[in-house]
């Protein structure tokens, strides 16, 4: 397995009672993506099921979180998003930034505001006061509020270069969930509704995450579901027994991780944990 994706809908703090507990919420679903390792984490679009605060509060919030502490008052302005902003749980991912052994270079992180034509984007870093732009590599396809990681030789004049995308930590993007399952990869989608996941088809299971090269796993919002959002039947999930469905999204296996879900809701950040321990299991 060489990089994880996970998937949470727009609508993923729906059941908040108030900015705080959303913030708070999206905090975990942080934690969640850092502490398996996910190298990704994509906010799709799921309006319909959006209530106070929708894809660009959480994007934002979840953005903010992936960002170093460090680095946060340099790259990121006063927003409303970010009001509750310290209630986030810390996610304790190191930094690989600091002066290069000779001392002469010095690499710093900072997120994409704009991309422009001709290859460049502006960038916000904190050695700079204002955005800056930079000539992406032409090897890199770049987003609006990605992570770079930045080599810098000189502040003043300004002579930097964009080396790659952090190493550490995650990434959050936006993206259609369509989209995204067209490319070819390993996708699961948890559904209370799925094959239950059981003792016998873990070890399975588990190979067959761990074998894909960059498998997608994707969660619904707290009582509407993957299901729900993806105009799927339940019974046509059910019929298959974990298969591919019809109309098909994409995925490769509907699967339900809590097999003895004890709640009416499951939040997505619990099933986020309770899921990944499994699928992320070695032998």
């Amino acid at each position: 397995m060489d990089g994880l994706t996970l998937c949470v809908p727009s609508s993923v703090v729906r059941e908040a009672e108030d900015q705080r507990e959303a913030t708070r919420k999206l905090g975990y679903v942080g934690r969640a993506a850092t502490v398996f390792s996910a190298t990704r984490l994509v906010v799709f679009p799921d309006r319909e099921g959006e209530r106070r605060w929708g894809g660009e509060f959480v994007g934002t919030v979840l953005r903010y979180a992936a960002t170093p502490p460090d680095l946060r008052s340099g790259i990121w302005d006063r927003r409303d998003e970010l009001a509750y902003a310290g209630v986030l749980p810390p996610l304790r991912v190191s930094s690989r930034t600091g002066s290069t052994p000779d001392g002469d270079e010095s690499s710093t992180q900072g997120l994409v505001t704009e991309v422009g034509p001709d290859g460049r984007v502006r960038v916000n870093s904190p050695p700079w006061e204002h955005p800056i732009s930079l000539l992406a590599p032409s090897d890199m396809e770049l987003k609006q509020g990605e992570r770079v990681t930045i080599r810098i030789s000189s502040r003043e004049p300004v002579r930097a270069r964009i080396t790659g995308k952090p190493e550490d930590g995650f990434q959050v993007v936006d993206a259609d969930l369509p989209e995204l399952l067209a490319d070819d990869g390993y996708a699961i989608a948890t559904s209370r509704h799925g094959k239950r996941l059981s003792v016998s088809w873990l070890g399975e299971l588990v190979e067959e995450v761990s074998d894909a090269n960059d498998p997608i796993v994707a969660f619904g919002a707290p009582g509407r579901g993957l299901p729900e959002i993806l105009g799927v039947e339940p019974e046509a999930i059910r019929a298959a027994n974990g298969g591919p469905v019809e109309p098909d999204p994409g995925f490769d296996l509907w699967v339900n991780t809590i097999p003895h879900q004890g709640s009416k809701v499951v939040r997505t950040e619990e099933a986020m944990f309770a899921s990944l321990a499994s699928l992320t299991l070695t032998e």
